[in-house]
This record gives C-alpha cells, sequence and structure tokens, in this order.
C-alpha cells in the first residue's frame, strides 16, 4: 500500500512539472529588428538571410556561402626554412624577444592579412504602400520548422510574412499574406553597394550579375548570379526601372535562386555552368509545387534532422512568455531563465543545420550571415579554436552529416599545405596551416603578430574531427579513404619537424606559440617558445590517431615505426611548482593571467589524454589552471566560455558548468542570441556550449560510457533522446531526483558497450540494428 501511495505521489508531482523542451519551439519580439543583432537568421546551409521583419520596409540580407573576394593569395616564403633555424637558436638561448623580431618582420606574410572577405549576394528592400499605424505586432522564429513570421494589423488589415531557404528545391522562400483581399502592395528593390548589375525581367522578375572584390577593385573572386521571382494571386505586377512593383494583390510569393561560379574541389578552376539557367530550372521546379507544398517539402527534410535528438528538463517553472530579447537582458542581469538555456540549445541546432550541409563550405566566423563587403575578420575560417569549436557536437547531437563540410574544409587544405610545409617549413613530407584560412584553403601562415600566427598545429586539429566521426559512426571506409590520408599528412610532417630540446633530448615542436597569449622574460614580453603544451598535445594525439588508424586497417609499414619511435620520444607537459599545468617548458610569467585562451588544457578538453582513470595528477592540474584563469580577471568571450563550460563538465563540476552557461553566457548574446566576439556578432562561437550541456548527460571520451556523470543539481528530472557516443551508440535517458530510471541504447554497428553510472560498470554485447534497455 506504501508503494502504490508512493507511486501515486510522484505520478501528481511530475504532472506539475513542465519539460523545457515542451515551451521551446519558438522565439518572438514585440518589434521590429532594429539592426543586425537583432535580426532573424535562415538558411539551408549554403542560401542564407537576415529577416528584420519592419511592416513599413522589409529588408532581407541574402548571402550564398561561396560569395568571396579572391586572389591573390598569402605567399610561401621560401627563406622560411633558415628563419626557422634562426628562430630556433635563438630561443634555445633564452634570446626569445629576438626570435619573435624575425617571425614577424622576416617569417610570416602580413601583406595579404585579412585580404579577401565573405560578401553578401546583396539586399533586398521591400517597401510597402501601407503606412499607417501598428498594432498587434509580433515576428518570431519557429526553430523546429526552421521558418521565421511576422505579423501585425494595420489599417483594419492583418498582414503575415513568412520566410525559409529550401535545401530540397535551394531556393529562398518570402510570403506575403493579408486577411482581406486585395491589401498587398509594395516595391521591390534590389542593391548591393558595389561588384553587380540588376536588370528586370518579364515584369515578374529582377536578374542579378556580379562579382566579389574588395572596394579598391583588388582581390577579384567568386562570380554570380541569382534571380529574384515574384509570384501574385491577385492585383497587378510590373516593372519599374529595376525594380518590381506589385499593387493589390491578395498575397505575394517571394523566390530567389543563386548560382555562382566557385569550385570547392577545384579552386583554381572556376565551374563554367550557365548560372542564369540553374537559377531557372531551381525556381522552375519550386514554383510548380505550389507553396503549400514547397513549405510542407521543407519542413520534412529540416525536420528529420532536427527530430533526430531532444534534450528536456523538467522545471517547477511557468512558462516564461517574455519576449526573447527581455529574457536575454533578464538573465545577463543575473535572474535565471531556466529553459532560456534550452532555447539557446535549440536554437544552436537550428543554426548549426541551417549554415552547414553537405557539398558546401563549412560554416565561418559568422556561420553564412554577413551583411559587410568587409566582413569582421572577414568571415573567414579560424582554425586554432573557433571552427573547431563550432563542429564539437556534430556527433553527439545525432547530426553527423552537418559534419561533412568541415572534412572538405581539411581535406583541401591539407593538400595545400603541403607546399607550405615544403617550401616554408622544410619538412620532406606532410602538410602544415596557419591560424586561419578561407574559401580558397590557403596554407601559409598570414600575421603581423606572432603570438596569434605563429600556431603549426591547427591542420592536425582539424584532423581529429575525422577520426571522431569514425569514432562515433565506425564507418570503415571513411576512415581508411578520408581519414587516415590527411592524419598521414600531418603525422608525417610532426615526424620531420620536431627536433631534440638540448636540454633533455625530448622532441618539442617549435618556434611555435600558444594561441594568443605572451609570457614576460626579464621584463621584455615575448611569445615564442620551443614545446608549448598546446603543441604537444595536439602532436601526441596526431600520432595516436594516425596508429590508431592503421591498426584498425591493418596497416604496418616504415611510416607507423617512425611514428611510434617519434611518440615515444615526444616531450609532455609536466606540472608546475604552484600545481598548475604548465603552458609553456619553462615557468614563465604570463603577461594575462586570465588570458582568454586555454589552449594548454587541449589535453583534457577536446583531447582525452588527460582523464580521471588513467591520469588523476594530471586531472588535479588541469582544474588548477582553470581555477587560477577564472580567478583572475578571466578575459571571456563566447567562445572561450564554449570551452570553459565544457572543461568544467569533464572535471565533472556540473553546478559550476551550469551556473557559467546561466550568468556569463547570456552577458556575451545580443538580442538575436548571436554573439559578441569583440564587439561584433558571431554565430560560429556560439557552438561550445551546447557542447557542454551534452555532456553534462553522456561522455564516451573514456574507455567508458559515462551516463549522467556532471549532472547538475538543478536538472533533478529530465529526459534525452537520439544522442550519440562513440562506438556507434544512441542513448535515449530518464532520470527523476537526479537518479537515472531508464535507459535505452541502439546499437548501429553492434560490438561492446561498457557502461558507467555511479561507479557501477555494465558491459554489454551488441548486435547492429538493435536496441537494448539498461537498469542499474
Amino acid at each position: 500500500m506504501r508503494n502504490l501511495l508512493f507511486v501515486i505521489i510522484l505520478l501528481m508531482s511530475s504532472l506539475q512539472l513542465t519539460f523545457a523542451q515542451d515551451k521551446c519551439s519558438h522565439f518572438w519580439y514585440a518589434q521590429p529588428a532594429s539592426d543586425w543583432k537583432s535580426a532573424l537568421p535562415i538558411g539551408n546551409g549554403r542560401i542564407g538571410g537576415m529577416i528584420f521583419g519592419d511592416p513599413s520596409t522589409e529588408q532581407i540580407v541574402i548571402n550564398e556561402n561561396t560569395i568571396w573576394c579572391g586572389p591573390p593569395l598569402p605567399p610561401n616564403n621560401p627563406k622560411g626554412p633558415e628563419l626557422i633555424n634562426k628562430m630556433r637558436n635563438l630561443i634555445f638561448n633564452g634570446k626569445y624577444e629576438e626570435a619573435v623580431i624575425v617571425c614577424e618582420k622576416e617569417f610570416a606574410d602580413g601583406v595579404h592579412e585579412n585580404a579577401r572577405s565573405y560578401q553578401p549576394f546583396g539586399f533586398l528592400n521591400i517597401d510597402f504602400k501601407d503606412k499607417g499605424a501598428i498594432s498587434n505586432y509580433k515576428r518570431w522564429l519557429d526553430y523546429t520548422k526552421a521558418i521565421t513570421y511576422v505579423s501585425y494589423t494595420q489599417n483594419g488589415v492583418t498582414y503575415t510574412r513568412e520566410a525559409f531557404v529550401s535545401k530540397p528545391n535551394e531556393v529562398m522562400v518570402v510570403r506575403i499574406t493579408a486577411d482581406k483581399p486585395g491589401q498587398v502592395s509594395f516595391k521591390s528593390k534590389y542593391t548591393r553597394p558595389f561588384g553587380a548589375t540588376t536588370k528586370a525581367e518579364n515584369n515578374r522578375s529582377q536578374y542579378v550579375q556580379g562579382q566579389a572584390y574588395a572596394e579598391n577593385g583588388e582581390f577579384v573572386g567568386v562570380k554570380f548570379e541569382g534571380i529574384i521571382n515574384y509570384y501574385n494571386e491577385g492585383g497587378k505586377i510590373k516593372a519599374n526601372g529595376t525594380d518590381i512593383e506589385i499593387n493589390n494583390a491578395n498575397s505575394v510569393t517571394i523566390m530567389i535562386a543563386i548560382s555562382t561560379d566557385y569550385n570547392i574541389h577545384d579552386t583554381k578552376n572556376v565551374l563554367t555552368h550557365n548560372r542564369k539557367k540553374i537559377c531557372e530550372k531551381q525556381l522552375s521546379q519550386a514554383q510548380k509545387l505550389g507553396y503549400k507544398k514547397l513549405k510542407q517539402t521543407h519542413i520534412d527534410e529540416y525536420s528529420a534532422l532536427y527530430n533526430r535528438s531532444s534534450f528536456d528538463i523538467a522545471f517547477n517553472t511557468p512558462v516564461n512568455n517574455n519576449p526573447i530579447d527581455k529574457r536575454i537582458q533578464l538573465a545577463a542581469s543575473g535572474q535565471i531563465d531556466s529553459e532560456l538555456l534550452f532555447e539557446y540549445y535549440n536554437y544552436c541546432r537550428y543554426l548549426f543545420i541551417s549554415s552547414s550541409r553537405k557539398g558546401g563550405l563549412p560554416m565561418n566566423l559568422q556561420g553564412i550571415w554577413n551583411p559587410l563587403m568587409l566582413a569582421p575578420w572577414r568571415s573567414n575560417f579560424h582554425i586554432n579554436v573557433n571552427i573547431q569549436e563550432a563542429y564539437w557536437f556534430a556527433e553527439q547531437a545525432n547530426l553527423s552529416e552537418c559534419h561533412e563540410p568541415m572534412f572538405t574544409l581539411t581535406e583541401n587544405l591539407i593538400k595545400n599545405g603541403k607546399e607550405t610545409a615544403q617550401v616554408m617549413f622544410g619538412t620532406k613530407r606532410g602538410s602544415v596551416a596557419g591560424h586561419r584560412t578561407d574559401a580558397w584553403f590557403y596554407a601559409p601562415p598570414t600575421f603581423l603578430k606572432a603570438h596569434w600566427g605563429m600556431s603549426i598545429t591547427n591542420a592536425a586539429w582539424l584532423c581529429l574531427h575525422h577520426m571522431e566521426h569514425y569514432r562515433y559512426t565506425l564507418d570503415k571506409e571513411f576512415l581508411k579513404t578520408r581519414a587516415l590520408p590527411v592524419l598521414r599528412e600531418t603525422a608525417l610532417f610532426f615526424v620531420d619537424w620536431l627536433v631534440p630540446d638540448p636540454r633533455s633530448g625530448k622532441l618539442v615542436s617549435g618556434p611555435t606559440a600558444s594561441p594568443e597569449n605572451r609570457f614576460k622574460v626579464n621584463g621584455k614580453v615575448a611569445s615564442l617558445t620551443m614545446s608549448c603544451t598546446y603543441d604537444q598535445e595536439i602532436i601526441w594525439n596526431t600520432f595516436r590517431d594516425f596508429l590508431e588508424a592503421c591498426k584498425i586497417l591493418g596497416i604496418s609499414n616504415e611510416e607507423t615505426v617512425e611514428v611510434e619511435a617519434s611518440m615515444k620520444k615526444l616531450s609532455m607537459p609536466t606540472i608546475a611548482n604552484d600545481g598548475r599545468l604548465m603552458e609553456w617548458t619553462e615557468e614563465l610569467e604570463e603577461t594575462e593571467p586570465g588570458h582568454r585562451h586555454i589552449s594548454h588544457l587541449w589535453g583534457m578538453m577536446p583531447g582525452n589524454r588527460i582523464t580521471q582513470d588513467k591520469t588523476p595528477h594530471l586531472v588535479d592540474a588541469v582544474r588548477k589552471s582553470l581555477d587560477y584563469r577564472l580567478n583572475h580577471n578571466y578575459h571571456a568571450q563566447g567562445w572561450s566560455l564554449g570551452w570553459v563550460t565544457s572543461m568544467l563538465a569533464r572535471l565533472k563540476e556540473g553546478d559550476k558548468s551550469l551556473d557559467m552557461m546561466q550568468h556569463n553566457y547570456f552577458t556575451k548574446a545580443y538580442p538575436n542570441m548571436f554573439v559578441d566576439a569583440h564587439g561584433r556578432p558571431q554565430v560560429g562561437d556560439m557552438m561550445g556550449v551546447p557542447l557542454a550541456m551534452i555532456e553534462l548527460i553522456l561522455q564516451s571520451h573514456t574507455d567508458y560510457i559515462d551516463l549522467l556523470p556532471s549532472l547538475p543539481t538543478a536538472w533533478k528530472d529530465g529526459k534525452v533522446t537520439g544522442l550519440c557516443a562513440r562506438g556507434a551508440f544512441v542513448f535515449d535517458m530518464e532520470w527523476k531526483a537526479g537518479k537515472l530510471i531508464s535507459t535505452n541504447i541502439k546499437s548501429l554497428k553492434g560490438g561492446k558497450c561498457l557502461l558507467r553510472y555511479e561507479g557501477k560498470v555494465k558491459e554489454l554485447s551488441t548486435e547492429a540494428g538493435k536496441s537494448y534497455q539498461v537498469t542499474f
């Protein structure tokens, strides 16, 4: 009887809980966007748009992710090898500052730094003729459907706008309707500051031709063409110069198609297809579907990805119906909004699906959304943390297909990096790349300052994503044909690159900088050393991954012997006298104790050499290092908070990780939840927090799959579905009062599944395609 009463009470109390997922399907605003930081993004991985939602004049910023300014590209410095030897000698003799001078004045190319920018396709301004007073205004994004909406009442008429970008049909779609006939009237103008011409065709189309280049006429790049079609129901349509004018329609559907000459497989040879015909074909196929079917096809394709996983936490709180900008403002001031974090999590999944799709470029610093002809950091691919972090959660969140553009970037960069390795770095084999690249996949380092630019393990870090994809999917064909080739190139580069430290005889990398950090020696600021911890960890990881891939594929040869020998001689990080993990081989004085990068902790996250099971002393050193950073006026950026919260999840400090997400992260968020990076909005930098949230619930980077390893106290009741673990397993879990009550595991490839929960271990022998219910 007591058990029955307990069950009844439990059921009644559970009815009072509302799961965050049930609340989190959209967010809204009570006013139009005043600027870029408030506008709402739509996209299909290739085409992107930002919707402002002004009742008087709608502004849509249109992007296509291959529209980049072009060459000249940074050259490989043929004097590089002799300068590297010169810098090494200076560093080994304690002349750090002199090595920096050689690096900045002789080794690197600062001329081409930030030269080529990602640019918008253009701007569509829809000027509505009705200018009366507005009431009942609302705009919102439904990220379960990937559609933005605007609704308002004007002069007794309720107007509605919908906008999305269809992946199946490769068109942007904007639908404008009114609840009374004959009320939709506007003039639509396409503009671009320079580099494009427009003409009206057939009284219902705008045909755009253009080419990306810098404002001074240099760096001529990608050619593009586009067609903007207007389909009116009722009323009249006509061309007015290059504008399209519509009067007294019942509704209007606008469709936009774009094609470029960019060749992702061979950037030196442009595509020669008929760009206009491609656009015409895409528009014709979309129009034949009709708006209702076109919209449903879009929803079905998108939701098939979005609905693969869910993340639900139950809170005893009422639904927060405030506009999202107000909620962000309150969260930034310290008010906890439990559901807001899950809005953010789902929004990040939406942005990821909308900006990274197979066959295209990966998301850049701005995702695919950029309004400027000269973008912040040129919207390039920063590969010393930013783009890697943007893709950290791809596999865990069951969005493996969206990881694909990252692999394409890496493979193209590795090809170009072979010349850089030989000509500029003096190795006989392998590939290397600087700390950033762009759509042309250039590899030579470009920088004005050594502390951010002299970083040589970036390409190797990219290759980790190939190996992780294998670990999550167990796709041996991918491992053989795509992962192993890039791992081989980076591993062989390091075999040739490493030199013995005369003090220890161990192999070290250098000259190199711990990303963007500096130190003082004899009162002078410098940044270059031999053997920073960041380099040594990534090199160890690269050697390990290469040897693991070879073992799985049954490969044993002279190269594996060489790599094994180098790995055994590799200098590894040590612990300082104060118990912290050393960032450099010597205990050097940091110029910024609260520096935003935590690169020296790479071996614990995203790497996995440092774990509680195998290296508890190093875990303690990582914890002390992280605490030291956080306690010294930590210079946080959006991406760095993502890294720190993920690190805390691995340190099993769930409450601290959650506290940082809730109290610190939204101080960096703009009204549209894009993240502030040195005063500029970025998208790629948003993606670290979703990974941290997942790793609070599920971790698989050790020999075990850990269930609820860092569960925050506040997440007492919850459930997740569709989260992935290494070994090709998919997990559904539910917990109540902080205790796991249900675990369902689907094995995609079969094999051993080693589970751990609260110190208890269970081993399953699984078969491919079967599901297993487990209790502890």
